[in-house]
């Protein structure tokens, strides 16, 4: 009785005109006007009485010029740097680790292996690089912390510039021999960088120490430090993807991944993973792109405003750029994803301002596979491939030699940051990244079949990013009818729900500036009726084929080839929402017309007689169906050849047809070779592959080749709700399925948990005395047979009668098969 279906991070000092008192401590300077070579001895006059010696001595008093105060200091109060220990271990961590720390065990293990694996006697660096906000700082605080008892100093130096790391380098002196400070008290730069030198001379003198060098703008700038630093450990955090000393091992510090995301997210926002609440989580981790600073900003902001994390996701989707820039209360400022990257594009715009302007075009593209072929023209590849190697230094892009990729939120911010921005010049991100992508579209068409519909593969997505960053005006533009194309290949791909927003763009678009009945424009709408068809939605369909209909037999004629397609286009969605009379009476005259106008070969002809074979199949008419549809097929095999995608088509209704009259083996030596072409001709995931693939499994099982067949139904249903939704009616097609096999396995509970699943969805989608739904209702009521509640089988199965008489008629199949299992029910014994 179960009925299968067929598949469908200093400080600054305050310079005065008197020497502070000898109390006040020294502050050393941030800026400086200029930064001599950290290897020179002390520049400068260094006046002394009493014991007389430079830097490594002795020093008794000290001034920085002959006319400057001399200060009195006891006769060995300062020493040289080889003869300064240390009492205890020190540190000026500027931050505690995060307290939710999750995703970098082996990051760290790595770090930790590099750096304790060998004696801090030996000259150890490593250098973490990963783009702003992936946690490079935080994975070295983390190391601080778990080895601190490893190292007597351990000294974090913000090393973005040369005066920076001085500046640290100057206090390292004063918190390891503060006499210095009595020593340099009146100094300005001069002080800092004998200061600075001090400490470097201390560091080549002792080990077990740790130097954390946080977030290195140019490796030029601790250059010298690490030549002449050989008997600690350091660690370098870096965005800058350059080349760097052999001293030092790399460490790439990437995104984080999907489990590792959703947890910091709930744990920063000390919510439990409620299972209701996982998707949502997981759903902010996605759009947030798995980066840690991101989440933990997300995860802060659910904390503080004490919203659930599907509100969260709301405010992220309707106030994008708002959310990118708030920080958490207490929070720095600067610590937010917004902020972060303005920093960068600021950077690099006083570099190479072009490099800018090409990041906001890449951020109108999908963040991952744009193609580099397609950047620019020969004359600017110079130009693009200098702002290119900039772009991925600073970790803003990923770069191999045939693709840029971007990360989503980093064209996210750039976008929320160009929304004021004018996109009606022809030089703009979005008008820019249009013409390059139309450029490249043009080259395709030129190609051979297979490598143009490779190469437009390629494209598409880009096409659709860019319908959220395009504008529409009522300006005429050459480019606009890409969108239209790239929904026409979205269809022949079978990626319906991508055809369905490129359609309906280039609809927005075209209707701009031309008529909403102009010919070019009803193509478009075709092909968005088409992909309506295809996703499910009929009446939303039916209405635009209607429509499109009236409108060419009132400008072309009845006969006119296109008012025909647009004829058989609208019979298709009436026979797939259930008119099936209706659609056998549409399809039997379109065919009569195409006869007359083309011929009876005609592809278009044949095509007509094989929807009208489909038709009658649906209709419980099995012979007719099986006349036809061996007519076309030998045509098409004769015309067309028994591998175009038409005959497939058609060669699949027969196999259909062979199945409903039983003549399983030939029916399933017929599907599997389809399966075998189609899986060549269009792909494994294809909608019309896995139609095949489905229709496959199904025979097998009528044949009793009971291998794995739970196993096989299960894959396609998982791959069509990746591929078409999960409440598509092919994909609700290969749960029924499930359901059947289920039930011949005898695991009859879980037959019927997913056969009720699937009669819900039907009922939602395709509405209640829809043939498919009924279907699955007849399939509920038997399960409950199977379950002993024959009372409960009995109503519904009676409910289904009732609808199929009055939808299919009394002497349809699947009526009659229903009518006879209610008459079994009615003098069965309650098991």
């Amino acid at each position: 009785m179960c009925r299968s279906k067929r598949a469908a991070s200093g400080r600054s000092l305050h310079r005065t005109s008197d020497p502070p008192p000898l109390v006040t401590p020294f502050r050393p300077r941030k800026r400086v006007e200029h930064m001599t070579d950290l290897t020179s001895p002390f520049s400068g006059i260094i006046r002394v009485e009493g014991d007389r010696s430079i830097a490594g001595q002795n020093i008794g008093a000290a001034t920085t010029g002959d006319h400057s105060p001399i200060i009195k200091l006891e006769p060995d109060t300062l020493k040289a740097p080889h003869q300064v220990k240390l009492v205890g271990r020190m540190t000026n961590l500027p931050q505690a680790p995060a307290a939710v720390f999750v995703g970098r065990d082996d990051a760290l293990a790595v770090m930790t292996e590099t750096l304790t694996a060998t004696s801090v006697q030996m000259a150890i660096g490593q250098v973490i690089h990963g783009m702003g906000g992936v946690g490079k700082s935080e994975l070295a605080r983390q190391y601080v912390t778990r080895h601190s008892q490893r190292y007597r100093l351990v000294w974090w130096i913000t090393a973005t510039s040369d005066e920076e790391i001085q500046a640290d380098l100057a206090s390292l002196a004063e918190r390891v021999h503060p006499p210095l400070l009595e020593a340099l008290a009146l100094s300005t730069a001069l002080g800092v960088e004998q200061a600075a030198y001090w400490a470097l001379s201390w560091l080549q003198a002792h080990d077990d120490w740790l130097l954390v060098l946080d977030n290195v703008e140019d490796p030029k700038h601790v250059r010298k430090l690490l030549a002449q630093l050989r008997n600690g450990h350091i660690v370098i955090t870096t965005r800058r993807q350059v080349a760097w000393p052999a001293e030092v091992t790399r460490l790439p510090l990437h995104l984080l991944a999907k489990d590792a995301a959703t947890e910091l997210i709930a744990l920063t926002s000390e919510r439990a993973i409620d299972p209701r609440e996982r998707s949502a989580f997981e759903a902010i981790a996605a759009e947030l792109g798995y980066l840690p600073l991101a989440l933990e900003q997300a995860g802060s902001y659910i904390r503080e405003s004490q919203i659930s994390p599907s509100e969260y996701l709301s405010l992220l989707t309707a106030h994008a750029a708002h959310m990118y820039a708030a920080s958490s209360e207490g929070g720095a400022a600067e610590r937010t994803i917004a902020r972060l990257w303005r920093i960068h594009l600021d950077a690099i715009s006083e570099r190479n301002t072009y490099a800018v302007h090409l990041l906001r075009v890449l951020a109108c593209y999908a963040s991952d596979n744009i193609p580099r072929e397609i950047l620019g023209t020969d004359e600017h590849r110079p130009m693009v491939l200098d702002a290119l190697r900039l772009l991925a230094s600073y970790s803003l892009i990923t770069l191999d030699e045939k693709i840029v990729s971007v990360h989503r939120l980093i064209q996210a911010v750039v976008a929320a940051e160009d929304e004021t921005r004018s996109t009606l010049r022809e030089d703009s991100a979005p008008e820019l990244a249009l013409s390059w992508l139309a450029a490249a579209w043009i080259v395709t068409m030129e190609m051979p079949s297979r490598d143009s519909v490779a190469h437009q593969r390629a494209l598409s997505p880009h096409i659709e990013s860019l319908t959220r960053h395009h504008a529409i005006t009522t300006n005429f533009h050459d480019h606009n009818h890409l969108f239209a194309l790239a929904a026409h290949h979205e269809l022949d791909q079978g990626n319906y729900r991508r055809a369905h927003a490129l359609a309906t763009y280039a609809i927005a678009v075209t209707t701009a500036v031309l008529d909403p009945e102009h010919s070019f424009t009803l193509k478009i709408r075709s092909n968005l009726a088409s992909a309506l068809r295809r996703l499910g939605r009929f009446i939303e369909a039916e209405k635009e084929y209607r429509e499109i209909w009236q409108i060419q037999i009132r400008d072309l004629g009845e006969d006119h080839p296109d008012t025909l397609t647009s004829r058989s286009n609208l019979a298709l969605v009436l026979g797939r929402s259930g008119q099936l009379r209706e659609a056998e009476k549409e399809h039997r005259a379109i065919w009569q017309a195409r006869i007359k106008t083309l011929g009876e070969e005609h592809p278009e002809t044949l095509m007509n007689r094989i929807n009208l074979a489909s038709t009658l199949r649906s209709l419980g008419r099995f012979k007719e169906a099986e006349k036809h549809a061996r007519a076309v097929c030998q045509a098409q095999i004769r015309v067309l050849g028994k591998n175009h995608p038409n005959t497939l088509i058609s060669r699949s209704n027969l196999v259909d047809v062979l199945r409903d009259l039983g003549q399983l083996e030939e029916a399933e030596k017929q599907a599997r070779a389809i399966f075998r072409t189609e899986v060549q001709v269009f792909g494994k995931d294809h909608p019309r592959t896995l139609i095949s693939r489905s229709s496959l499994a199904v025979l097998q099982w009528e044949l009793g080749r009971l291998e794995e067949p739970e196993k096989e139904h299960r894959a396609i249903w998982q791959t069509r709700v990746r591929v078409l939704g999960e409440d598509h009616f092919e994909t609700l097609s290969s749960r029924n399925n499930l359901a059947v096999i289920l039930c011949s396995l005898g695991r009859i509970e879980e037959a019927e948990t997913e056969a009720r699943s699937v009669w819900q969805a039907l009922k939602r989608v395709l509405g209640q005395n829809h043939p498919d739904t009924l279907s699955s209702h007849s399939n509920l009521s038997f399960l409950l047979w199977r379950l002993g509640r024959l009372k409960e089988a009995k109503a519904e199965a009676r409910v289904v009668w009732l609808a199929q008489v009055q939808v299919l008629g009394k002497n349809h199949p699947n009526t009659l098969m229903t009518r006879s299992f209610l008459d079994y029910l009615r003098h069965a014994r309650k098991k």
